[in-house]
This record gives structure tokens, sequence and C-alpha cells, in this order.
């Protein structure tokens, strides 16, 4: 920190309220003796210990003053002049502003602007406190859509009804995916050790028809260990269903395929 930064802590450190990273900084500058920081920190001492010996007015007892204002009315009239001027300067001495209450004054700028830092430092802490929670949040709700895609992916695959495929890879060094076609919960597809893909591409499952054009069932990345496991709707009769085939695709996925076939099952009716 500079010495105009560490200019604004000088008085919480004479306080002795300064602590943690803020007051290591400004004892180091004064270490070496910092020819802006020594005189800032000592001027700021020096306003604290005066609070020490202020002491407001006292007021004189009643009594007191009764006794003297009865010696002055003894005295005569000629007296009277120099009474009121003494009750004038009295009077004056009254409504002037006693040098310890500037002090306290002062006093009470320093902690309020103490309480304004440790305010803000609050707020600073309660904000990344609530990213955090942000965070967390979002990442249990990922887990637990993972954990609802795992569930389904295991009722296709365990029931009975559905029809196992395996798509080979063109390329005999890619692993094969695994498909399970169910009449209505959809089609599941699992495959691992899949090999990582840059975010501006995509792997993408079509449904090749018996005639037309290849239909788009859905677009997917293998996560971080290379696993694929998700649960995609048939969307077209499956006695039209001539073949599974995944190609890769630009992010986002594309209307019909735009590279060559990657993987592709065949599927009996």
């Amino acid at each position: 920190m500079t010495c105009e930064q560490l200019a604004q802590l000088y008085d919480e450190y004479a306080l002795g309220v300064l602590e943690g990273e803020e007051r290591a900084e400004l004892e180091a500058h004064l270490a070496r003796a910092c020819p802006t920081c020594t005189p800032g920190v000592a001027a700021a001492r020096g306003l604290v210990s005066q609070l020490a010996l202020a002491a407001p007015d006292v007021a004189p007892p009643a009594e007191l003053r009764a006794k003297i204002m009865d010696s002055v009315n003894a005295s005569g009239e000629a007296l009277r002049s120099t009474t009121g001027a003494v009750q004038a300067k009295v009077d004056q001495q009254k409504t002037a502003f006693p040098a310890w209450a500037w002090l306290v004054a002062a006093m009470l700028a320093l902690v309020t602007g103490y309480s304004v830092r440790q305010m803000n430092r609050q707020n600073n802490q309660l904000a990344d406190l609530r990213k955090e929670i942000k965070t967390a949040t979002m990442q249990t709700q990922a887990l637990q859509n993972q954990l609802e895609m795992d569930r389904m992916v295991s009722s296709v695959m365990l029931s009975s009804d559905s029809k196992q495929l395996k798509l080979e890879p063109a390329d005999k060094h890619m692993p094969a995916v695994h498909a399970y076609l169910h009449p209505h919960m959809g089609v599941a597809i699992t495959a691992d050790e899949m090999p990582s893909m840059p975010s501006a591409r995509t792997l993408q499952l079509w449904f090749v028809p018996k005639s037309g054009k290849p239909v788009s069932a859905a677009i997917f990345h293998p996560d971080a260990s290379g696993q694929v496991a998700f649960v995609a709707p048939v969307t077209i009769p499956l006695n039209e269903i001539a073949a599974l085939a995944v190609t890769d695709e630009p992010a986002g996925g594309s209307p019909q395929p735009t590279t060559a076939i990657a993987w592709i099952a065949k599927v009996s009716n």
C-alpha cells in the first residue's frame, strides 16, 4: 500500500483497532522510518493522548455561588459595574465551546470512520458469502440433475422392453457407444473412455429413418472422465427407425449432419 492509502489508517492505528494486513503494512512503513507515515501516526497518537487529559468544565456548587453573590451585593454600588463585567465574562465562558468538546468531536469522527470501514468490510464479506452460496446451490442443482439422469438411464437400460444396440465407431481406435431403445421412455446412450472435445464442437445423435432425412435426437459431450450417460426422447415411430448414428458437429448442433458418421448401429424391426 502507498503512503496515501495508509494515511486513512493512522487514526485507527493510534486507537489500537487496526488489524490484519493493513496493520502489518503500516508497521512496515514505520519500521523503516517512512518520512510520511511516521509523523502522520505521531500526530494521530497526539490527538488520542489528549483525550486522556481532557475533562469537561465542572459547574460550581449552588451554595458557593450564592455566597459569592451575597458578598458582591454587600460591597455596594461601586462594585456593581465590576460585577457586571465579571458576570459577562462568566456568561461568555459558559457559551464558549470547551476544548475537551473539540477533542470528543474528533474522537467521534475517528470512531465513525472506523465503523464505516468495518461496515464496508462486512458488506464485502457478505457479498462474497452470497456468491459462495449461489455457486454451491448451482453445484447442488447440477448434482441433482445428474442423479436424476442416471436414474432415468438405469430405468431404460434395465427395462425388458428396451432394445439394446451397439453403435460401432468408424475409427476403430474409438470406443463403442451403447444405446437402449425403449418405445415409451426414449433412448438411453452410454459410453466410456470417450475422448475430450473442444468447446466449439459437440457430438450429435441422429435417428436415421427408413426414408427421408436424419432427425436430430440430442447433442452431448463426454464428461471430464470420458463418460456419456443420457436419455433422449424418441421423436419418430420406432418402426420407422433404420439406424442410430452419431456425428461430430459445431457447438449447438446442426439441422442435418455436416460430417461423416462417426458411430452407427442398425435397428432391426
